[in-house]
């Protein structure tokens, strides 16, 4: 167990708004229950030392060393998205717009119970959870817990947005609109369970910023060409296609290898290429290729005499890397997770490469990875940033009631916006984080720093010859060796005996433009949020598909018995062919979640309770029946079928007396 999460999880309970108002609330009724003794000079002295007590458990407000409430006590909420499938009220719904209807797709298995056992039991720091689905209400869900709350698509989905939507992509969209969401909340799919205990750590920390795990790379934007063949300056004719951006542009002055046996063009290029390699020793690529300018089709031959698989070193050097392959993939199997989504028809897969294409329009082509089946811990702030950057793309996923292969996967776009985009320095501002003495000059000391961070090591003394002449150059220029008012505080020490340079002010620098190009160069750039890529994701999560295998299944389950993880997630994939395989499979893991979680939540209705209603409209408008009879009637006792909650049959729970006895006390008001 991670004691220190646990103490800072405690000392950031004890200074919580809701721990001072527990000890408030605690005065009060000592000072309510004892009015009648308040002359008592032993109460008083009660009362003063009970306040003594609750100031020391607050933070040393005199203390010079401050309290990092950022780090350890800002709440972090769950959002969850759910959607009953079996309800008679949504297949009629979709069915409106769909009359190929899979059931399957939408099929609920309690996942979402159990899930919130696993948050209470390995996360109970969390502050409040929301249930975003499209009206329903989970018939087990304990409406009267404070902790949780139900979401309608309607109450938080912008104008523009097409309502129904059965598309999970479009409801990512503005899962972060719910009022009085925490500023960081962790997004949760209902598939998700927590298999060890989780700390706000895990997700993010003031040094590294948000955590983010990663699984395997996009799919190919066609067979055969990977992504990292896109854009990386050799022409490939297989990803010269728009599904791969026509390899990214390297192929546009380009002339194709058979046109060139009768090109007459006074330029073209003539390429002979070995195919692409990927070397154990995580090389992408390897492109050997001989490149020859031609006038006439007849003078190739005498340019390139040499055929390069008669050159025996090259061909050595490719034998090489083709038996180290070879061993390589006898040994290697893919992940479980990118073997089971590896087709580009997946719809998922689909809007992985299409997102893909769209971060390569933005940010340059690169070879990306997909997120892991984890939970998703979204800054409000960030994600209504990354509405914006995308607002053409995400306005065209918003008007999709079905999942397209053209919506944009949400995940995985926020995530790559988090590590993507960038800031720009000014000159100024990288002057002054490279003048580490504040004397607005920069020391020989800060200069040898600066050069360092340029150029490859060691340094030539040529190098620094050359930028001693750029400076005095500039220096002349500028007039910057004459007197001015500026006091600057470069000490002697700070010059090297044989420096010849100048003195370096920011003046000088900012208006000189050899070294402005040089620091815009390497230095502009900077990333605009901070996060962390886990090198270790297999620690922390487990991806398992459910199929309609009985004893595939069965295996799949006990490896999580085995080795639970922070993160667990159980994708259903069954086959509607097999209804019979497929409600037996239902059961097992029914079985399997009540082998960790067997104990009910604070978020569900005793086993012999359920929800009378099961749509958020009919409970509202209930919720506000009820408090209007309240303020008329004084009864603090009302029927049971008033109250919301209705009591399963005697036959199946209890005896008829004792569930009599249960119903008169659950609904006291």
């Amino acid at each position: 167990m991670n004691f220190a999460a646990v103490a800072r999880q405690q000392k950031c309970y004890q200074d919580s708004p809701a721990a001072s108002k527990m000890r408030v609330k605690f005065l009060q009724r000592l000072i309510r229950d004892n009015a009648t003794t308040f002359r008592s000079k032993r109460l008083w002295f009660l009362i003063i030392a009970v306040t003594v007590f609750a100031w020391r458990k607050r933070p040393n407000i005199f203390s010079a060393e401050p309290v990092d409430q950022a780090a350890c006590c800002e709440p972090i909420d769950v959002v969850y998205t759910w959607v009953n499938g079996s309800d008679p009220e949504f297949i009629k719904s979709i069915q409106k717009f769909t009359p190929d209807y899979d059931q399957a797709r939408f099929d609920d298995k309690n996942e979402l119970k159990y899930s919130l056992r696993s948050l209470e039991a390995f996360a109970p720091w969390v502050r409040h959870v929301y249930i975003v689905t499209n009206g329903q209400i989970p018939y087990w869900l304990n409406m009267a817990c404070e902790r949780v709350t139900i979401i309608s698509h309607a109450q938080i989905a912008p104008e523009n947005t097409l309502l129904p939507t059965f598309s999970s992509s479009t409801i990512e969209t503005f899962i972060h609109r719910i009022p009085s969401l925490s500023k960081k909340f962790l997004y949760l799919n209902d598939d998700i369970f927590l298999g060890a205990p989780l700390y706000p750590e895990d997700l993010f920390t003031s040094s590294e910023g948000t955590r983010v795990y990663t699984a395997w790379t996009v799919p190919d934007c066609t067979l055969g060409c990977p992504w990292v063949y896109v854009g990386d300056g050799s022409c490939d004719a297989i990803c010269n296609i728009e599904e791969c951006q026509f390899d990214g542009g390297d192929c546009q002055d380009h002339v194709d290898y058979y046109d060139d046996e009768t090109s007459t063009s006074t330029t073209p290029k003539v390429v002979y290429e070995v195919p692409k390699l990927v070397p154990k020793n995580n090389i992408t690529s390897l492109s050997v290729r001989y490149v020859a300018k031609h006038r006439k089709p007849r003078n190739f031959d005498e340019l390139l005499k040499k055929h390069p698989p008669n050159n025996t070193e090259l061909k050595s050097f490719v034998d090489q890397f083709n038996n180290n392959q070879k061993r390589q993939h006898s040994k290697a199997t893919p992940t479980t997770e990118a073997a089971q989504i590896s087709s580009s028809k997946d719809i998922y897969a689909q809007n992985l490469i299409h997102t893909n294409r769209i971060l390569n329009s933005f940010y340059g082509y690169r070879s990306r990875k997909v997120l892991a089946h984890v939970g998703f811990l979204l800054d409000r702030d960030y994600v209504d940033e990354l509405l914006k950057r995308f607002y053409p793309h995400f306005e065209l996923t918003a008007n999709n009631r079905f999942r397209h292969p053209q919506d944009v996967q949400f995940a995985f776009a926020y995530y790559h916006f988090l590590m993507s985009e960038a800031r720009k320095l000014t000159v100024s501002e990288i002057f002054d984080e490279l003048d580490t003495d504040n004397s607005s000059t920069w020391s020989d000391r800060e200069i040898r720093t600066l050069l360092a961070r340029i150029y490859p090591l060691p340094l030539d003394w040529a190098i620094v010859r050359y930028f001693e002449q750029i400076v005095v150059n500039c220096s002349r220029e500028l007039g910057e060796d004459r007197e001015d008012n500026v006091q600057y505080t470069t000490l002697v020490y700070e010059r090297y005996e044989d420096s010849n340079i100048p003195r370096v002010t920011k003046r000088l620098v900012t208006q000189c433009s050899p070294l402005t190009e040089v620091l815009l160069n390497n230095f502009s750039e900077r990333p605009k949020y901070k996060f962390n890529v886990n090198q270790k994701t297999g620690m922390y999560s487990n991806f398992k598909m459910l199929t309609s295998n009985m004893s595939e299944v069965v295996d799949a389950l006990d490896e999580l018995r085995k080795n639970p993880k922070k993160f667990n997630c159980i994708n259903d994939n069954l086959d509607p062919a097999y209804p019979d395989e497929n409600q037996l499979i239902k059961l097992i893991l029914e079985d399997f979640y009540l082998s960790f979680f067997p104990r009910r939540s604070q978020f569900e209705l005793p086993d012999n309770l359920r929800n009378r209603f099961t749509h958020i409209d009919d409970y509202l408008a209930w919720k506000q029946g009820r408090e209007f009879v309240m303020f008329i009637l004084p009864s603090k006792h009302v029927c049971c079928q008033v109250a919301g909650e209705i009591p399963i049959p005697s036959s199946l729970t209890r005896s008829k007396k004792q569930n009599d006895h249960r119903c008169t006390t659950c609904c006291v008001l």
